[in-house]
Order: structure tokens, then C-alpha cells, then sequence
């Protein structure tokens, strides 16, 4: 069992490059809060774990040209709360499965400017759950592997008028080891399915 505590902040030249109105702008700031336990059962063939969290963002970055056009302005904020949940087990000592699911709530709780319209709506590319599953089989000295991850609907802009589909994408492995190298090959999207990730 545990209890854990972050926070970080988010200078505006991350991804060193800075524009007029971000470099005068102080970071943002992000807090994070998370529970957890975990369990080891069936004499170490199954072993759970159950989180729950909430991550904040404050000081997030608004744009409102009426009010300045030299900096933006630190007045957004927005959390998600969630729960996820794993699993990793042996069926049989030749065969393992992994899985996890999470569900999430996320809401933008202030917002000014041009960003107004936003608030309590959801931010973007943050779905409400997301899941996967995997599954390997050793027959020898080789694995064969499939499984399945997706996620559920997300909006692609801040007023939540647009959005993309949930989606499964499923994918499989063959793999060759031997103590020395491994010869892997993945066939990913099986089904050839079209899908949006973001």
C-alpha cells in the first residue's frame, strides 16, 4: 500500500522554442496525488493492482489579446481524476497474461480570454477509459503473443464539438529466443483497421 505526492512545473521554452507572448511567461505547475496496493496472489502467479489519483495543472497558459498581446496569462487550471486497474498472471507456466484498465474524468475548472468557453468542459485527447490486454505462449524456444489496447472517445478541440471514436486496435508476435539473441517479428493493427490515437 501506498500513498504518493508530486509536483512539477512546465517552463514555456519546452520544446526550446519560445514565442513573444511565452517568454515572458512563468511556468506552468502540476500537482499530482495518487493510492495504490498491490497484491501477489496464487503463490506468485497472479499479482493486482488497484491506483487511484488526481493530477491538477494550474497556471495553465491563456491567451486573451484584448487584455495583453506580450504574455499570456497563467489563469487556466484543470484536474483528472481516475482509477486504473492491473493484472499479470501465469495461466500455466507456459502461458502469461497482462491487462489494465483505467477510467478517467478530466474537466477544465478555470479559464479566461479567448479561452473561456472552455471551462468545464473536457480537455482535449483525454479519454474517459483506455484498456489492454496481452497474452504470450512459450511452446520451446519460441513465444507467440497477441492482445488488444484501446480507447474511448476523445474531444480534439476545448469545446468539446468535435471529437474522435473510441477505438481496438488488436496486434500479435512471433518471437525466436535462444540465450544469445532473439528474433522478434510484430504484426501491429491485425485487422487493418482505420483508427485515431489523437
Amino acid at each position: 500500500y501506498y500513498l504518493s505526492y508530486g509536483s512539477s512545473f512546465n517552463p514555456s521554452g519546452e520544446l526550446y522554442a519560445l514565442d513573444p507572448r511565452g517568454a515572458n511567461t512563468p511556468p506552468e505547475k502540476n500537482y499530482n496525488y495518487e493510492a495504490g496496493a498491490k497484491w501477489d496472489l496464487l503463490e506468485g502467479n497472479l499479482s493486482l493492482q488497484a491506483v487511484v489519483y488526481r493530477s491538477e495543472k494550474t497556471n495553465e497558459r491563456n491567451t486573451d489579446l484584448a487584455v495583453t498581446v506580450e504574455q499570456n496569462l497563467l489563469a487556466g487550471k484543470r484536474h483528472t481524476d481516475g482509477v486504473e486497474l492491473e493484472l499479470a498472471g501465469r495461466i500455466t507456466p507456459e502461458w502469461q497474461m497482462f491487462g489494465a484498465v483505467a477510467f478517467m474524468t478530466a474537466n477544465i475548472d478555470a479559464a479566461t480570454g479567448q479561452q473561456a468557453n472552455t471551462l468545464n468542459k473536457v480537455p482535449i485527447n483525454t479519454p474517459n477509459h483506455t484498456f489492454n490486454l496481452w497474452t504470450v505462449y512459450r511452446w520451446g524456444d519460441w513465444r507467440f503473443g497477441g492482445g488488444v489496447e484501446g480507447a474511448g472517445l476523445r474531444y480534439a478541440n476545448t469545446t468539446n464539438t468535435n471529437s474522435l471514436p473510441y477505438y481496438a486496435r488488436w496486434d500479435a508476435m512471433v518471437a525466436y529466443e535462444q540465450p544469445s539473441y532473439t528474433v522478434r517479428t510484430n504484426l501491429y493493427n491485425v485487422f487493418d483497421q482505420s483508427y485515431y490515437e489523437g
